[in-house]
C-alpha cells in the first residue's frame, strides 16, 4: 500500500481538533502515510495547535474549524473535535464538497446522523467516512476473515468485552453508549454481518443517588437472523485497557487475543503487560485507517465505515439509551439502506 502511494500525488488534509485524538491522526498521516500532507490543524487551544503544528510541519492553523474547512488548500478533512461538533462540521464538509473522515460518533443521536446520511444521498455520492476503527484492527480482521469463510458454519452469537481502566470523572449512561460502545454495537453489526432488532440494555451506577450515571453496562443483542450477543461496557475495571470479541459458529467459535505483550513466568507468576488506554490498543489500527482513507481518496473509490455505518449505529445506541432508561427491551427498527452505501 505505502509503495503505490509514494509515487501518487499527496492528498492535502486538514485535521480538526488537535487534542490526544487529534494529534494521534495528524502525526499518523504525516509520518505513516506517504500520500497525506497535513497542511492545516484546527483547534480553540492556540497552545496545543501550536505544539502540534510545529510536530507535523503544517502551515496553515486556525482557531475556528470553518475557516479549516473552507481553506482552499484543503482537499480533505479529518474531524477529531469533541462528539457535540462531529454532526454540524461533517455537514459543512459536505457543504463545500470535501470528503470527510470524522471521528466516531458521526452524531450524538440517530436523527442527527439520519441528516447527515439524506445531505450525502442528495449529493450523490459519498463523502464521509466514519471513524469505527476495529474494522482495521489485525486482530478483529482475522477472526471477521475466520467468519465469513464459512469455518464456524452459521454464526449463532457474539460476544464483546469493552474495558477501560478508569475514567477522569462519572460518566453518564448516554455518553458512556454514544462515546464508548458505540465502537462495540459497530463491531456487532459488521462482524456478524446482520442487522440487531432488539437490544435490552442495564447498567451499574457509580452511586445510588446518581442512577443517571453508568459504571458498567450491558447490553443483550438480537439479530434480524436469529442470532443473539452480549457486550459488557466497563468504564472503570482499574487495572487497563483490553477490547475483545468472540464469534460462536454451529461448528466452532473464534476470538481475538489483543494483548501484544510476551508472556513472563517470574517469582510463580504468569502475565502479560496490559494497554493502558485506546491510543496504545488501536496503535496499528490508526495507522491502517488514515492510510485506507487516503488511498481511498486517491482511487476515487470510498471505503471503510460509511455514514450510514454511523447512522445504524447510532439507531442502534439510541435504543440501548431507552432501554436503560426504562428497564425493558427496546427493538431498532433500520430502515433499508441507499444503494450507494452497499459493500462490494
Amino acid at each position: 500500500m505505502r509503495d503505490k502511494q509514494e509515487t501518487a500525488r499527496q492528498i492535502r488534509v486538514g485535521v480538526i481538533g488537535a487534542g490526544g485524538m487529534g494529534e494521534r491522526h495528524a502525526r499518523n498521516l504525516t509520518h505513516e502515510v506517504a500520500a497525506a500532507q497535513v497542511v492545516a490543524l484546527s483547534d480553540v487551544d492556540a497552545a496545543r495547535l501550536g505544539v502540534v503544528a510545529a510536530a507535523c510541519g503544517v502551515t496553515h492553523t486556525f482557531t475556528d474549524a470553518d475557516e479549516l474547512i473552507r481553506h482552499s488548500d484543503v482537499e480533505a478533512v479529518l474531524i477529531a473535535a469533541p462528539d457535540r461538533f462531529h454532526a454540524a462540521l461533517t455537514q459543512a464538509c459536505l457543504a463545500v464538497g470535501k470528503p470527510v473522515l470524522c471521528e466516531k460518533p458521526l452524531a450524538l443521536s440517530a436523527a442527527e446522523a439520519r441528516r447527515i446520511v439524506d445531505a450525502e444521498v442528495a449529493g450523490g455520492r459519498r463523502l464521509v467516512q466514519v471513524g469505527l476503527m476495529r474494522e482495521y484492527d489485525p486482530a478483529h480482521l482475522r477472526v471477521k476473515q475466520l467468519l465469513d469463510s464459512g469455518a464456524l458454519g452459521k454464526v449463532l452469537a457474539f460476544r464483546g468485552v469493552h474495558i477501560n481502566g478508569g475514567a477522569l470523572s462519572w460518566r453518564t449512561v448516554e455518553d458512556v453508549i454514544t462515546n464508548s460502545a458505540v465502537h462495540d454495537l459497530h463491531s456487532a453489526r459488521w462482524m456478524m454481518g446482520d442487522e440487531i432488532v432488539r437490544v435490552y440494555a442495564s447498567h451499574a451506577p457509580y452511586s445510588a443517588d446518581r442512577p443517571d450515571t453508568a459504571r458498567l453496562v450491558l447490553i443483550q443483542l438480537h439479530y434480524r437472523g436469529g442470532a443473539v450477543g452480549h457486550i459488557e461496557c466497563n468504564m472503570e475495571a482499574g487495572y487497563g485497557y483490553e477490547v475483545d470479541v468472540k464469534l460462536t459458529g454451529e461448528r466452532g467459535s473464534a476470538e481475538t487475543s489483543s494483548l501484544q505483550s510476551a508472556v513472563v513466568r517470574r517469582d510463580n507468576q504468569r502475565g502479560q503487560w496490559i494497554e493502558q488506554d485506546w491510543l496504545q490498543r488501536f496503535e496499528t489500527a490508526y495507522i491502517h485507517e488514515v492510510r485506507e482513507w487516503i488511498c481511498s481518496l486517491q482511487v476515487g473509490a470510498p471505503a471503510g465505515p460509511s455514514a450510514w455505518d454511523g447512522y445504524a449505529s447510532m439507531l442502534v445506541a439510541d435504543a440501548c439509551i431507552a432501554s436503560a432508561k426504562s428497564g425493558q427491551p427496546v427493538d431498532v427498527d433500520i430502515p433499508e439502506m441507499a444503494e450507494m452505501y452497499r459493500r462490494t
